[in-house]
């Protein structure tokens, strides 16, 4: 796959690779036309823009939404760990921290998050190496007064000294978690290798060492001297997006940001390579954490952000990190050499990137990892010989016309956030298209970036349990060693056989023709309808509100063997993974084009979803089922996938403990799972047979149900209904119920899990006593309710660790609330103690004013309108799932919460929260002895499977 807009991620970085074969009927049509100092805009976007500068130098872009129930804001500083100060690694993170933590108009360090929580909304930041990017979203009523707040942080915030201290233990937390992150430790080698003196070769996260003070040199005056020269109106974009018109945007902004200081800040280019001259090429062997076998090629390449339009290396991407049968994944799959490949251009800074290859490894890769180097070189020099190729560029155009074209609205915190980081690259009027538009092919361009990526320019890491070191990284003490990688600095050997087999991709098949949105003659239904011919169960529903060439094509296959043992549930995933695999040759493509699908098992059976471009689904349909069918899988392939599932259950003890403990609490709860170790032993024990012959019983047990939303006619209906049909049984199937664990409610329980790692882990999970929507909303409103202040008070004032969270935990609709604490400073016993201090004073810190904030910020939320079609299509799949064949679960479950008094939740809060015995809490106690001592202690999930009654739940 193709790498987009990546920091560094030890190991694959996810992203979507695009491309187009042909042009499709209408892409012709012209996008928006704005005047030249405004933004181009979709053609389907209905929104309004406008972008200004503020007298101080600030530039804003306005997005008037009539219809948003959620307004949004963002703000990005053109600045960055890569600017921190010599010697104080982390400043610009610790930075970031410090603002959320009051200002001299809202001087309450809670103020800001409970404000924004009590309104419906989400509050959040990042730091990268050149951006530091804060945003929030709220109910759209209560934007002036939350935009007004957030406008503060860069206008007067407080950095009180106590906070400074405080604060200071939350980035040490941070820290702390990452030691084990394979990421981090794999970043920690590459600045270790970079040159001293160029910005990135920095520690990025920060420490009590780095950030401690120092004689003459206070941690609190760094940070206001940092501050002061970054924090500039002329440094900062800003995104504002609401229910308001332009004139009423633009007035909320001149109001609460005009007092941001005015200046602006110089940043010159980095003239100094980001590697030393005589490191490249090296080889460097990292030890990781989990096991992972990875080996990755890395190119120092130039900056092409101001040739965004043509931008070369999303072209060389494209074409390297390619998946279909002549690409270079295809053949080290067939050399049994790898599992996954993805390429692009990421880690970018002023003057230049760098371009990676990440490749992952079999255990047979490890062998041959020499192979796979010269291979890639191979690929490389096949690419420079051949030139860049204007038809390539062409198919990369047309999908992002199309995309483009046919941009669907998604969530507006993400959408801001996005577009002021993106501000800073482009001119205004490619502020909403930059770096996702193409429109000019520069073959000079390309192929000068091809032939600047020879094989002596690489740095390769190779990494994988056992892999012999001999240095320590600084920071995150990651075992690692660097020798010369001249003998591998070469191609393979022109008569090797394997070259005959790599080549560029031939041209897309599965690209949209036919992009028109159909109208029907009659009113189209407002929800799904139900037919059942031929043995399939097709809802069927003509979308006509997002109006775009799209749809969801979703088919669960539903059989009683599933979930019943842990043999069957083992075999179908690797039959499922296996016809993934082998209908990747075609489905890469098909995925390129916009048409994005999947084959997965669940609780209850297999699904298949084919979503996108509705133009090609069925036929992709079809061919997905032909493998299905055939099950024409080789051994080889058997082996690689069912070893790289056996990677991914060990490698569950590297995640970060608060993620393994959520894992065995829902263990513990889901009575259609299996332990890890079962999971293994069935792996072990199975073969390609045992697969094909789990398989064929499944086919002979299934029936069928459908979900057709979007823009089809009757017509797709029977197509659909035709591919199916020949895979139904006669007769039908009983499905056996799902079983949710019912927790005693006479005696407290505990799930103790011994982790390899120091922090501490406290999950108190508490259940509902049955699953009426009564029950939903009350746990609901109190996950909502607690939010805000469980953050502030456990993480913020005491510091108890970097997670610290309360929320609602349904599953499968038995409701439950659990709260949830890593620390690295306080054992599990006294971290218990002070979530049940802080929940003792609820009922004295909620006042009825507060919880009626809270009750309309809830409904609101479950009442926020789709913003697109796949937010649609999701909800009515998974209301499907759920039995709910009358679409009415998020109204049902905003009614009743509507309903709830003041008074009905203090005596909810106080019988099924502080006086309940229905809960399980699950601790990890990590390097402390002190634990708590619940009256019945499991130490396995499926110790409290036995020990409890179920939910017995019947779909």
């Amino acid at each position: 796959m193709r790498l987009t807009n990546t920091l560094w991620s030890f190991g694959l970085v996810v992203a979507l690779g695009v491309a187009l074969g042909c042009q499709p009927e209408g892409a012709q049509q012209e996008v928006v036309a704005q005047a030249p100092s405004q933004p181009v805009v979709s053609p389907i976007d209905d929104r309004q823009y406008r972008a200004l500068e503020l007298d101080n130098g600030l530039q804003v872009l306005l997005v008037s939404d009539a219809k948003t129930q959620k307004a949004a804001a963002a703000l990005d500083v053109y600045v960055g760990s890569g600017d921190n100060p010599k010697g104080r690694g982390g400043l610009a993170h610790f930075l970031e921290h410090m603002l959320f933590l009051g200002t001299e108009k809202y001087p309450d360090p809670a103020e800001y998050e409970q404000y924004i929580t009590e309104h419906g909304g989400n509050r959040n930041a990042y730091t990268s190496f050149d951006h530091t990017n804060y945003f929030f979203d709220v109910n759209a009523e209560h934007f002036t007064e939350a935009l007004d707040r957030f406008a503060q942080f860069f206008v007067s915030p407080k950095m009180d000294a106590e906070y400074v201290d405080r604060e200071m233990n939350a980035v040490q937390a941070e820290y702390q978690m990452g030691l084990k992150s394979d990421g981090r430790r794999g970043l920690d080698v590459l600045q270790a290798l970079m040159h001293p003196e160029h910005p990135y070769s920095q520690f990025s996260v920060g420490s009590l060492e780095s950030l401690a003070d120092r004689p003459d040199q206070p941690i609190r005056a760094d940070l206001l001297a940092f501050y002061e020269r970054y924090y500039v109106a002329g440094n900062m974009r800003l995104v504002v997006l609401g229910a308001e018109s332009l004139d009423a945007l633009e007035a909320m902004v001149k109001a609460s940001f005009s007092e941001v200081p005015a200046g602006d800040v110089v940043h010159d280019p980095v003239n100094v390579s980001i590697f030393p001259e005589t490191l490249l090429p090296s080889l460097v062997s990292i030890e990781p954490t989990a096991a992972n076998r990875s080996l990755e090629i890395i190119f120092p390449i130039g900056d092409y952000t101001e040739q965004y339009l043509s931008d070369p290396a999303r072209y060389l991407g494209h074409l390297l990190g390619h998946e279909g049968p002549t690409s270079l994944l295809a053949q080290l799959k067939r050399e049994g050499l790898a599992e996954s490949l993805s390429a692009g251009a990421s880690f970018r800074w002023r003057g230049g990137a760098l371009f990676y290859i990440d490749i992952k490894l079999t255990e047979a890769g490890i062998e041959q990892s020499n192979r796979i180097v010269q291979m890639t070189h191979s690929a490389l020099a096949h690419l420079r010989q051949e030139g860049a190729k204007s038809w390539v560029f062409d198919e990369l155009k047309q999908l992002s016309d199309l995309n483009f074209r046919f941009q669907e609205k998604g969530e507006p915190i993400r959408y801001v956030s996005r577009l002021a980081s993106s501000m800073h690259d482009f001119p205004v009027r490619d502020w909403l298209r930059g770096g996702t538009y193409l429109e000019q092919f520069d073959a000079e361009l390309t192929q000068g970036l091809l032939d600047s990526m020879s094989p002596e320019k690489a740095l390769v890491t190779l990494s994988y349990p056992g892999i012999k070191t001999d240095t320590l990284s600084p920071n995150y003490q990651t075992p690692y060693a660097l020798v010369s990688a001249d003998d591998i600095a070469k191609p393979l050997p022109e008569d090797d056989a394997a070259l005959a087999n790599i080549d560029l991709p031939a041209p897309n098949a599965f690209i949209a023709k036919n992009v028109d949105v159909v109208s029907l003659d009659e009113t189209p239904a407002k929800l799904p309808v139900m037919s059942i011919d031929q043995g399939v169960a097709v809802w069927f529903q003509h979308d006509d509100e997002f109006e775009v060439p799209k749809g969801a094509l979703n088919v669960n296959f539903r059989s009683a063997l599933v979930g019943q043992s842990v043999e069957v549930d083992m075999a179908l995933e690797l039959y499922t993974a296996l016809v993934s695999d082998q209908a990747n040759d075609f489905a890469y493509a098909a995925q390129i084009a916009g048409l994005q699908s999947s084959v997965y098992r669940h609780s209850r059976g297999i699904s298949m979803r084919v979503n996108g471009y509705n133009d090609k689904q069925v036929a992709l349909l079809q061919r997905l089922l032909a493998v299905m069918q055939a099950m024409e899988f080789s051994e080889e392939r058997f082996n690689n996938l069912r070893a790289e599932r056996v990677r991914q259950i060990e490698n569950k003890s590297a995640q970060r403990p608060a993620s393994q403990i959520m894992g065995a609490l829902r263990e513990a709860l889901n009575h259609s799972s299996w332990s890890d170790d079962q999971q293994l032993a069935a792996l072990q024990n199975l073969t390609l047979g045992g697969v094909k012959s789990q398989a064929a019983a499944f086919w002979d047990s299934v029936n069928v149900e459908v979900l057709l939303y979007g823009n089809y006619v009757d017509e797709d209906v029977v197509a659909v209904r035709s591919a199916l049909g020949s895979l139904v049984r006669e007769g039908s199937v009983d499905l056996p119920a799902l079983g949710v664990t019912n927790l005693d409610q006479d005696q407290r329980q505990q799930l103790t899990q011994e982790l390899e790692h120091d922090d501490a882990v406290v999950s108190w999970y508490i259940q509902g006593s049955d699953r009426s929507v009564q029950q939903q909303a009350l746990y609901a409103l109190t996950g909502q309710a607690l939010k805000s202040g469980f953050f502030q008070q456990l993480r913020t004032e005491q510091q108890l660790g970097y997670i610290a969270s309360a929320f609602s935990w349904p599953q499968s609709r038995v409701p439950g609330l659990v709260m949830i604490i890593q620390s690295p400073s306080h054992s599990s016993l006294d971290v218990r103690d002070a979530i049940a201090t802080f929940l003792q004073a609820v009922p004295s810190d909620i006042d009825e004013a507060a919880f009626n904030r809270h009750r309309q910020a809830l409904v609101a939320e479950i009442n926020e309108p789709f913003k697109n079609l796949w937010e649609r299509a999701e909800f009515l799949w998974q209301s499907l799932g759920e039995g709910d064949h009358t679409f009415s679960s998020k109204q049902d479950l905003a009614d009743a919460v509507s309903k709830i008094s003041y008074s009905d939740w203090l005596a909810f809060f106080k019988t099924q929260v502080l006086e309940t015995h229905r809960s399980l809490l699950v601790v990890a106690p990590g390097k402390f002895d002190k634990r708590p001592a619940e009256p019945i202690e499991h130490k396995q999930p499926a110790e409290a499977k036995l020990a409890n009654k179920r939910f017995a739940i019947e779909l």
